[in-house]
């Protein structure tokens, strides 16, 4: 989680015929012979709202916050065993869903800072009470080997992603715009601020975090994509490219279980190189994605 999600701010479906064929209109009258993209996002006055596009990716999240309720509890119970290890393990295996959720966290604030602000975000740091859940665990586990201090914590997260699951139910408050400004600004974290291991400080499993952030960011764009490829197919097949890229890079990064991670501490400075570069590829080509297709910013 960003500063004051500052940063967040900025499953497949097709779209219907009628929003395509607007848009080809739309894309006729007023392309050349190659794109031109604008400077800035187009108003969203006249652009379609994409409705099935925003439902398609709610209902992926839908089923992720679903996927993350039983690790929470198998993460509680871990703990409540008294085998560190166990719980360390059910912690990273409980890290997945989440991660790939946050890209729409811009849109419940407050559950996102309880489950996954770190101490940076607050100013009394790890002392201030507003700190809490994942990280908490992650300190408690890792650094400190506190599984009396970490149950109650944990105890705590279960009933945050039930609020979770309320929370992705408010239709309302999901749109095409922010779903754009939030995997592009998710895009843009891994690379800007993630890539310095700042989150799984102690854990040591950041490429956990990358890995999870792009399958997200991916799950929200994907439901988008016929609509891009009818009118700007270059731009369509950028976006799956750059996604593509940093996935291979991803899978550099775990064994060949493709599910234990290399401790990031191990990755090379040329492998976190290459996740920079491709984390702001994908951000840059979702950001012409959605200029192609007229959405504006949140």
């Amino acid at each position: 989680m960003p500063d004051q999600l500052f940063s967040r701010r900025f499953v497949t479906t097709s779209a219907t015929g009628s929003v395509i064929g607007a848009l080809l209109a739309q894309h006729s009258a007023g392309a050349s012979g190659t794109a031109q993209l604008s400077a800035t996002p187009q108003p969203t006055t006249s652009a379609p709202d994409f409705a099935s596009a925003v439902d398609a990716g709610l209902d992926y999240f839908r089923q992720r916050a679903a996927d993350q309720a039983p690790l929470v509890k198998a993460l509680r119970d871990a703990i409540a065993s008294g085998d560190l290890e166990m719980a360390k393990a059910a912690y990273v295996s409980a890290r997945p869903p989440y991660e790939e959720i946050e890209a729409l966290a811009a849109n419940f604030p407050e559950t996102d800072e309880a489950i996954d602000a770190r101490p940076y975000a607050f100013d009394e740091g790890e002392s201030s009470p507003d700190f809490k859940e994942f990280h908490k665990l992650e300190i408690l586990l890792f650094r400190d080997n506190d599984l009396d201090s970490a149950l109650p914590v944990a105890n705590e997260l279960i009933g945050t992603i039930e609020t979770l699951q309320h929370d992705l139910t408010m239709r309302d408050n999901f749109s095409a715009a922010g779903q754009f400004d939030g995997i592009i600004a998710l895009a843009n974290e891994v690379a800007s601020k993630k890539v310095s291991s700042e989150e799984e400080t102690w854990s040591d499993q950041s490429t956990v975090i990358f890995k999870h952030n792009w399958i997200g960011v991916w799950s929200q764009y994907e439901p988008f994509a016929p609509a891009i490829e009818a009118v700007e197919p270059a731009i369509a097949a950028d976006v799956e490219t750059s996604y593509q890229e940093a996935m291979a890079i991803m899978d550099s990064t775990f064994e060949p279980d493709g599910v234990t991670a290399i401790p990031y501490s191990q990755v090379s400075m040329e492998t976190r190189s290459q996740i920079v570069a491709a984390s702001y590829s994908l951000r840059d080509a979702l950001q012409a994605a959605r200029d192609a297709i007229g959405i504006g910013v949140a």
